[in-house]
């Protein structure tokens, strides 16, 4: 165990790399929550500015946190190192510049209850703010979630948007296999599918459970190329999974293109909402002739705008 008490609900496991500005508030947001009842490690992950002495500073004296060194390796390998670490029976990977609802955890775990008691993971609704903190326009992800047969859905389109919004239980995490370390992008995706698979999740119902700002430097944001076709290791990853081929067969290769333009047009609109305007409409232009079924998904254009529109 890394907290003195032996009776944490919750594992949340925060993997901080270079976030000095950001991590003081996260961890603020997690002392403010209803539910007390859970563990937090934060992995340093080969940080260069002042975040290990901001998070040693903001978790003196509370037992229920740790500072941990990562070794440098990526988030994936920080978040499989932090679920090693913990021993809680719900696991929440919680983003170092993201803020939790007050309400959040508990709200997570009586998801997990009920008519859901056999669900892997449970999911609520993920809000924008920018790098000020400031409201951003937000789709309903959760809206795209049908509540049965959600593994098709979610290969089609990444409706879970970030971990912090997902609590799982330990063991589903364990079934389902740790974070691809290989991966660099498209990696949460890829595991939130294989956890998927497992079974569909709950759905915390009500107003957004997380904030997840939204940061040129983000990992989503870092890629300002002329990619066409973004996200192919984890496609390709997904695409040769024995489970899935089985289970879907040629079908699997449709899921996966619809995927792959989903994740074309996340990138104009990331473009887009970062200052970048004219790139972001030439990729447009490139990509309705890279992707002319495009025209065939209104939803994705509504959402699209949705997204962008002040």
């Amino acid at each position: 165990m890394i907290v003195k008490s032996d009776t944490a609900l919750v594992s949340v496991v925060i993997p901080a790399r270079d976030v000095q500005d950001y991590i003081g508030d996260t961890i603020a947001s997690l002392k403010a929550q209803t539910e007390g009842a859970f563990e937090c490690v934060v992995l340093d992950d080969g940080s260069r500015d002042g975040t290990a002495a901001v998070v040693a500073e903001a978790i003196r004296e509370d037992s229920r946190f740790a500072l941990r060194q990562a070794p440098g390796q990526g988030v994936s390998a920080a978040r499989n190192l932090g679920a090693g670490l913990t021993r809680a029976p719900y696991l929440l990977f919680l983003d170092a510049d993201d803020l939790l609802a007050a309400d959040a955890l508990r709200r997570m775990i009586d998801a997990l209850s009920g008519p859901h008691s056999r669900a892997p993971a449970a999911l609520g609704r993920v809000g924008r703010i920018d790098e000020a903190g400031r409201a951003l326009p937000s789709n309903d992800n959760t809206s795209l979630m049908p509540d049965r047969e959600q593994l098709d859905a979610l290969l089609r389109k990444n409706f879970v948007v970030n971990g912090g919004a997902l609590l799982m239980r330990r063991e589903a995490f364990e079934a389902a296999g740790a974070y691809d370390t290989t991966l660099a992008f498209g990696e949460d995706w890829e595991f939130w599918c294989r956890l998927c698979s497992l079974g569909d999740f709950g759905r915390v119902e009500g107003g957004p459970i997380l904030l997840y700002r939204q940061r040129a430097s983000g990992a989503n944001h870092q890629a300002h190329g002329l990619d066409l076709r973004p996200g192919r290791s984890c496609l390709e990853r997904i695409s040769g999974n024995r489970v899935f081929r089985e289970r879907y067969g040629r079908r699997l290769d449709w899921l996966l293109r619809a995927r792959q333009i989903d994740m074309f047009w996340s990138k104009v609109r990331n473009e887009y909402l970062h200052g970048r305007q004219s790139k972001a409409l030439y990729l447009a232009a490139l990509g309705i002739a890279t992707y002319p079924d495009s025209v065939l998904r209104p939803t994705l254009a509504r959402r699209l705008l949705g997204s962008i529109r002040p």
